[in-house]
């Protein structure tokens, strides 16, 4: 399927932005560009949300797994110095042993908790959206008064989509540890890996859907069916760099791993700025996506509108609009447009019609005798 068949799919409607300048996008430029502009802001946004949404989240992935090693591999029950010496009740001998407990203690307790984790966190991003959405756009927002006004708007969609991803990251962290404790212990098999590479292409597909839907959420008001609709289709049309966004998200988070120093470190990050610049960087990709590609069709296509030039100085609004428009229809969105406009003209032509013979029709009145 081309390109231009894939964008006659989109459904197209107005953005919600309120500022009817142009924006000038380029994703991580931009998106870095307006967190040092409102440095402060964001500061107070990100506590606001990590201290009431991300917290739970930052605990099971930045502490929890530290202290879980600290445990069971240093002065705790497990210090593996059994029947050495005069050793002690309750020690292990084996290392096999002590991961044995250590990935049971994860299978009970630690993948439902930071499953549960994720939805609050998902969920609080209805609020931390809507703020960046105004950012992005160069809207006066107010940190505080427009997070909680944005959980107002779009907590059905976000709840809903925390729902099912939390689900989802459940039973990939369950095959993912189910590969790892293999490895640790008995050693993987062909199909534990063959399980383990297909996780991570379906979180990373995930992500890359996401990562477009719920800045859409914030930015139109599609319903639930046509956002999952538009973001499946501009994934596959931005897919090199939605999968670069994705790969760079899940890699931050997967740096925790390295050390129980550095995770430390990178908790308190995220605890301060670091959603807000993953989510600026979120928005800021999807709106360059949403202007290069609905924005377009909605104004040369379905939405039957003609893009109002922008008055500048020394510049002609109407020539440098039909020069934008004639270099747009080589591409696939002018394509597109073009073929919208055909199909609601056939779609409109039976009504005209009807509507002129309706008007030609005469009548004739004679005088009675």
């Amino acid at each position: 399927m081309s390109r231009v068949d894939l964008l006659m799919k989109l459904t197209v409607e107005k953005d919600q932005r309120t500022n009817t300048g142009e924006v000038e996008q380029h994703s991580v430029k931009h998106a870095t560009g307006v967190i040092s502009e409102n440095l402060r802001r964001m500061f107070l946004m990100n506590l606001v949300y990590a201290g009431i949404f991300a917290l739970p989240f930052i605990f099971c992935v930045f502490v929890w797994p530290m202290l879980a090693k600290s445990y069971y591999f240093g002065n705790g029950n497990y210090n593996f110095v059994g029947h050495i010496g005069i050793g002690y009740p309750g020690v292990v001998n084996t290392m096999a042993e002590g991961y044995a407990v250590l990935f049971a203690h994860y299978f009970k307790l630690y993948i439902p908790v930071l499953s549960a984790s994720i939805v609050p966190m998902i969920f609080g991003f209805s609020g931390l959206f809507h703020c960046l959405r105004g950012y992005m756009w160069g809207e006066n927002v107010r940190p505080v008064k427009s997070f909680f006004r944005g959980i107002k708007k779009l907590w059905k969609p976000f709840l809903v989509i925390a729902v099912v991803f939390g689900l989802f990251m459940c039973g990939v962290l369950y095959g993912a540890m189910w590969h790892v404790s293999l490895m640790v212990t008995t050693g993987a098999t062909g199909g534990s890996w063959t399980l383990f590479v297909f996780l991570i292409l379906f979180t990373l597909i995930a992500v890359v859907i996401l990562e477009i839907l719920l800045p859409m959420f914030a930015c139109y008001r599609f319903a639930m069916k046509d956002a999952l609709k538009n973001s499946s289709i501009l994934a596959l049309i931005v897919w090199p760099t939605a999968l670069f966004t994705a790969a760079f998200t899940i890699g931050v988070f997967a740096l925790s791993l390295l050390n129980t120093a550095f995770a430390f470190i990178l908790g308190v990050l995220f605890l301060l700025i670091g959603f807000v610049f993953l989510g600026s960087i979120w928005m800021s990709s999807a709106q360059k996506t949403f202007g290069n590609f609905i924005r377009p069709l909605y104004e040369n296509g379905k939405g039957g509108i003609a893009a109002k030039g922008q008055s500048r100085r020394g510049v002609n609004p109407y020539k440098e609009q039909k020069a934008k428009k004639k270099a747009q229809e080589n591409t696939a969105v002018g394509q597109a447009a073009k073929r919208m406009q055909e199909a609601n003209g056939v779609a409109e032509q039976p009504k005209q019609q009807k509507k002129q013979t309706q008007q030609t029709k005469r009548i004739s009145y004679k005088r009675k005798k």
